[in-house]
């Protein structure tokens, strides 16, 4: 018998946290559109002198959900009906639950899809560790007070595997680390000393309390000592590998089944509800901005080598592969074979994107499609050649980072000359997202499997496939057609520009001939990977209101729902 994500779901509760950031809502969406959930309490938190559910109100006014407006006003079925926010935070003790949310909450709910998540790349450890770890910490305590609770989904992040080595093949398990917890004002000699010798050794448990109760300068300093030890680039990576392994041992009842799904750089949609829809300034969507606006110089300018794998994946297939594990984690609690599975939502494995063929498609598309706002002087770098190598240089970069600057500086005044303040600050948005991740310390080019997420695949009938799909390969769409799906959702949405865009010619696209992946994954020994049992293939922040809409006002001609842009 054919295994049914939606058959699994019907009639379901779910809490969902972060349901208001962009994979939070996406997964909403499908919830609503493709299940028959009987409920979906998001978890928001009041603000700016808007309760959660105004909050929530106001975000299923974006165009995300136009197709169950149709419904709605068709009369064909009301799903916002499903829908209640209760107002809490993962900061506050029992999430600052009222007495009769908490009630509702623990007494219906039967799926929890944990997506809330800091998601600063170089937040202050305590931040980090606060929201993230603690956060998870105190979700964990209220599901294990939920007394029909099947299954407790946590969104991770590819990053917790990017200390391993370059193009190493990372399987769906935890690679453990050793944990050693560095004394105030040690050097870096010392603590390498030391911790060789096994004297710091602690739990992930021990090592952040630790790291919370000392003066937050002073834990900076210490958490880099660790993270060069384990080759970390940022505390977000770090801290969200604490809060995997904090998960995975929390003892929840015997019928939970635990999921962890990780995805790599959240990209836009690919296909419905929107085509191309994003809803931020974060992630490839600022870089891939940042490219349009002319913030790179030069090929020089960028932070990768040429053998780097872009891991992009579109938001849409990452919200897919998450109904789905939480769907077979209802079907392992059913039948009493309820542990720990592991599912990544990445590319690099399935449909690998070389950096150069990422530059190609970018060049051409927005020489085709130039924004609405760009520096003087723009042209769109691209590698000349399959053959062409590019070893990243601080020089170069630093060059190009300073005529970037220099051109933002005089373009942004002249705006705010002009009274086009929205524009700068559009500039300054682009550019702040542009660095975080145009960063040396990022050109971190892993190989996660997908074996589980392709295992759960088949079991499905095609009609589910189609609707769920869940691995991202060149059958469902080329490199491209999503470039170009994705530029022009930023363009409309980031850009705001309202002419539709011009699709460039790629009948002949010269870096096609990229060698398959098995050729360029280092295999890790077996020695090297972790010895926790994950799944057999059987089994994110509150989110930034970054662009707000509201009430539908007509039905544009090519099916997306208009929305009226209300100010922030």
């Amino acid at each position: 018998m054919a295994f049914s994500p939606r058959e699994a779901l019907a009639g379901a509760t779910v809490l969902l946290t972060g349901g208001l950031g962009f994979l939070g809502s996406v997964c909403l969406e499908q919830l609503l559109r493709l299940t028959e959930v009987e409920k979906v309490y998001l978890l928001v938190r009041g603000k700016k002198h808007l309760t959660a559910a105004q909050r929530v109100e106001n975000m299923l006014c974006l165009p995300l959900f136009h197709l169950l407006h149709d419904d709605a006003r068709s009369g064909k079925r009301n799903v916002f009906t499903k829908v209640q926010a209760v107002e809490g935070d993962l900061a506050l003790p029992g999430l600052g639950l009222s007495a009769e949310d908490a009630a509702a909450v623990r007494n219906e709910v039967t799926v929890i899809i944990h997506c809330a998540a800091d998601i600063e790349l170089d937040a202050p450890i305590q931040k980090t560790l606060k929201a993230n770890y603690l956060g998870t910490r105190a979700v964990l305590e209220l599901a294990a007070e939920c007394q029909k609770l099947r299954v407790f989904l946590h969104t991770s992040t590819y990053f917790v595997n990017s200390h391993l080595p370059r193009h190493a093949l990372v399987n769906e398990k935890i690679y453990r680390l050793p944990l050693d917890l560095p004394k105030a004002g040690m050097t870096d000699a010392e603590y390498s000393a030391a911790a060789d010798a096994g004297k710091l050794a602690t739990t992930h448990a021990e090592f952040v309390t630790a790291m919370l109760e000392r003066p937050a300068e002073e834990a900076d300093q210490d958490i880099l000592l660790v993270m060069n030890r384990l080759n970390f680039a940022s505390s977000y990576a770090f801290g969200k590998y604490l809060t995997e392994l904090s998960v995975e041992e929390y003892p929840l009842p015997g019928r939970v089944s635990k999921v962890f799904v990780r995805p790599s750089l959240i990209c836009s949609l690919a296909g419905a509800p929107y085509p191309g829809y994003v809803a931020g300034y974060g992630g490839p969507a600022g870089y891939t901005m940042g490219y349009a606006a002319g913030f790179f110089s030069h090929i020089t300018s960028v932070a990768y080598g040429s053998d780097y794998i872009m891991d992009l994946i579109p938001a849409d297939v990452v919200a897919a592969l998450v109904l789905a594990a939480a769907a077979a984690g209802l079907v392992s609690s059913s039948s009493g074979t309820p542990a720990l599975a592991i599912y990544h939502a990445a590319s690099a494995e399935s449909h690998p994107c070389p950096l150069k063929l990422v530059f190609d498609i970018m060049g051409k598309f927005w020489e085709k499609n130039p924004p609405p706002l760009r520096l003087p002087l723009t042209w769109y770098p691209t590698f000349k050649s399959i053959d062409e190598r590019l070893e990243p240089s601080a020089v170069y970069m630093t060059i190009g980072r300073r005529v970037t600057l220099t051109k933002i500086w005089g373009v942004s005044r002249v705006l705010s000359a002009l009274g086009k303040s929205r524009e700068a600050r559009l500039l300054s948005n682009a550019y702040k997202a542009f660095g975080v991740y145009n960063s040396r310390r990022y050109d971190r080019s892993i190989t996660c499997a997908v074996d589980n997420a392709r295992a759960l695949q088949g079991q499905m009938a095609p009609e589910e496939r189609q609707l769920l799909p869940m691995v991202w390969e060149e059958s469902i769409m080329s490199w491209e057609n999503y470039g170009n799906i994705m530029g022009s959702g930023i363009r409309k949405l980031l850009f705001r520009t309202k002419e539709d865009s011009v699709v460039p010619d790629f009948v002949t696209p010269k870096f096609r001939t990229w060698p398959a992946a098995e050729a360029n994954v280092l295999r890790l020994p077996a020695h090297d990977t972790a010895d926790t049992a994950v799944s057999d293939g059987s089994d994110g922040s509150d989110g930034v209101d970054a662009i707000a809409y509201s009430k539908v006002d007509q039905k544009q001609p090519d099916g997306v729902v208009k929305l009226t842009a209300k100010a922030m």
